[in-house]
């Protein structure tokens, strides 16, 4: 399946746009896409992130679907 997988602050600017599109299995888990990002996105391999879809965070083990909204969020602080 093809993913696009959004990619919100520094690690936008990290990446240098703020989706990446992806090919994975038609059966993944977050931890696969995460092992494929850092393959394929050196930059992402020490990025600290947590993995949404659809606006809820996941756990490694979730199965993603084809047409699913997936985010990269890195931690935020404020102020």
């Amino acid at each position: 399946m093809n993913l696009r997988i959004l990619l919100f602050a520094g690690l936008a600017e990290t990446c240098g746009s703020t989706f990446l599109e992806v090919e994975l299995p038609d059966v993944c888990s977050v931890a696969e896409l995460q092992t494929v990002l850092a393959q394929t996105q050196p930059k992402l391999k020490k990025a600290t992130y947590r993995v949404a879809v659809n606006s809820v965070y996941v756990e490694d083990d979730f199965q993603l679907a084809m047409n699913a909204e997936i985010a990269l969020i890195p931690p935020v602080s404020g102020g």
